[in-house]
Formats: C-alpha cells, sequence, structure tokens
C-alpha cells in the first residue's frame, strides 16, 4: 500500500463515486477503480458496496477510512516539518465559538512567541462542527464547551467557565436577587439551539423542572449583549465576556437565590491521534497560563 492508495480511498469515502474522486485526484478513472481494488484484496475485504452506480460504505470501509485519515494527516505533517529547514510544522487548533472569542487569541499569541517557527491555524465554529473536524482529521486538538459525542474522541476538563445573567441598566431586575423561575418568565435571548452553550444550559434549567424558550437565538454574543442593552429582553453569558459591559453600565447583573451555571471547557482530540511534540507544548501552555 502506497501514500497513493490512501489519498484515493479517502477521496472515493468522501465522493461515494469513482468519477467524481478521480477528478478530484487529477486520476484517470481506471486508475481510481485499479487503486480501489488493489486495497480491498490487499485486506481482504469489501469497503463499498455497489448499489445503483453509486459506491456506499460498509461499516468495515468507515472503520479504515477513520485510520486512513489519521494517517494521511500525520504523513502531510511530518513532510511539513521535515522538508522545509526554516518551517518547523503546524499545529490545527478548533474552538467553539465563547471560547474561541475570548481564550483563543490570547493563547495562540503566547504559543507564537515561545514557538515562531509553527504555524498556528485556528477554525471557530459550533462544538458540533468542530467535533467533526476531529474526527475527520482537519484539526489536532480543540477546545470546547459543549458535550462530545463521539467515543473516538478524548475530552479533558481544562477549567471552569461561569456564566452570568443580564439585563438593560433600566430593567426591573438590574441589580436584583431573583428566582431562576421570575427570570424564565422574562423574554429570553440566547445563543442557537445546535450550540454548545445552549445545550448545556438547556440541561441545568431541564434539572430544575423548568423548560428553556428563546424569543431570540443568534451566533453572535455580541448581537445578544446589543439586544439585552436595548432591553428587548434577558441573557446569560460567560462572565469573561460581560464584565466590562457590566462595570461601564451599558448592562446589569442579575443574581439568582437558587441557581448557578457554569460550564466545563474541554481539550479534544481524537483518541488515534499522535501527540506531536508541537501538540503537546500547546496543551502545557495551556495547563500552565490557567484560567
Amino acid at each position: 500500500m502506497s501514500i497513493r492508495h490512501f489519498r484515493i480511498f479517502i477521496a472515493v469515502a468522501e465522493e461515494e463515486n469513482i468519477t467524481k474522486a478521480a477528478k478530484k485526484l487529477y486520476l484517470t478513472q481506471p486508475t481510481v477503480s485499479i487503486a480501489i481494488k488493489e486495497i480491498e484484496e490487499h485486506y481482504g475485504t469489501r469497503f463499498f458496496e455497489r448499489i445503483n452506480q453509486r459506491l456506499h460504505i460498509t461499516e468495515e470501509g468507515k472503520r479504515f477510512l477513520d485510520y486512513a485519515k489519521h494517517f494521511i494527516a500525520m504523513y502531510d505533517e511530518m513532510e511539513i516539518a521535515f522538508k522545509n529547514a526554516d518551517f518547523t510544522g503546524r499545529l490545527r487548533i478548533g474552538a467553539s465559538v465563547n471560547i474561541g472569542t475570548y481564550y483563543m487569541p490570547r493563547l495562540i499569541r503566547e504559543f507564537q512567541d515561545r514557538y515562531p517557527g509553527i504555524k498556528v491555524q485556528v477554525k471557530i465554529n459550533t462544538t458540533a462542527v468542530v467535533e467533526k473536524e476531529l474526527l475527520d482529521g482537519k484539526l489536532d486538538l480543540a477546545f470546547v464547551g459543549g458535550t462530545i459525542q463521539s467515543e473516538y474522541i478524548i475530552a479533558e476538563p481544562l477549567f471552569y467557565e461561569k456564566y452570568t445573567a443580564i439585563c438593560a441598566p433600566n430593567h426591573p431586575m438590574a441589580g436584583k436577587t431573583v428566582l431562576l423561575e421570575e427570570f424564565m418568565k422574562e423574554p429570553l435571548l440566547f445563543r442557537e439551539k445546535s450550540s454548545g452553550a445552549y445545550e448545556v444550559f438547556q440541561s441545568a434549567v431541564n434539572q430544575t423542572g423548568l423548560t428553556v424558550t428563546p424569543v431570540w437565538e443568534s451566533i453572535s454574543q455580541t448581537t445578544l449583549m446589543e439586544a439585552v442593552h436595548y432591553g428587548l429582553g434577558v441573557t446569560i453569558l460567560p462572565e469573561q465576556m460581560i464584565k466590562r459591559e457590566i462595570r461601564e453600565g451599558r448592562l446589569a447583573q442579575i443574581t439568582f437565590s437558587d441557581f448557578s451555571f457554569q460550564n466545563t471547557i474541554h481539550i479534544a482530540y481524537h483518541h488515534n491521534k499522535y501527540l506531536s511534540p508541537s501538540i503537546k507544548n500547546f496543551i502545557l501552555l495551556v495547563k500552565t497560563l490557567g484560567f
């Protein structure tokens, strides 16, 4: 088996079509077909089912694809590290939205100051999207606030992110201590339902017997803060995010007498992932800095 075999297998699995895979790789269709046949013969199993002129990957094929993606990712990383004497590697980091917005810039700045030869690529998205990128071998590691679903992802807790309820300065609850039930009767503005933040908050609130029904959903925390500032509702956001807004009087804090909410931030990576020196150094930096 050659590197080319693995690249062809990945392309065919992604395209589910020999012709499209060949076009993507700038190869002829017979070349791709022969490579798939050689792979299946080499391992003595069928990785694709041919149904209605489409290729459907088998369960064994899915297992092989997982290994192939990580093998190719590791190979590419090795090529970058050793072929260019002036370049010592790359690091692909993912983060869910809250972490990417308020913690990642400081982390990347610190890391690049210490290891200027390492090229850092960052992708910020929802926890679900970041998890998929980890599974597909498109990220080396990630920092997430939502729940990781896949058994193939290792998630180590790093720190707790405290959340604070807020409202407009002229809101009746401004600076007051209230029951969660009273708070939930107000128009609630929150992150979109597909976000990890929404999922974790909903789970915490449901344990009290209440339900989360936002009147606004947004991928942008800035939008939520602006809407709260103009008196359109209330929300609960990471304390780190709203400290300055409260200090400057644009927002007001609400305290709960019967509820507190904090989210666990995890560092996540694929269980088959080779932890290169650059990855280990980044993890060590995060744990050293603390939050």
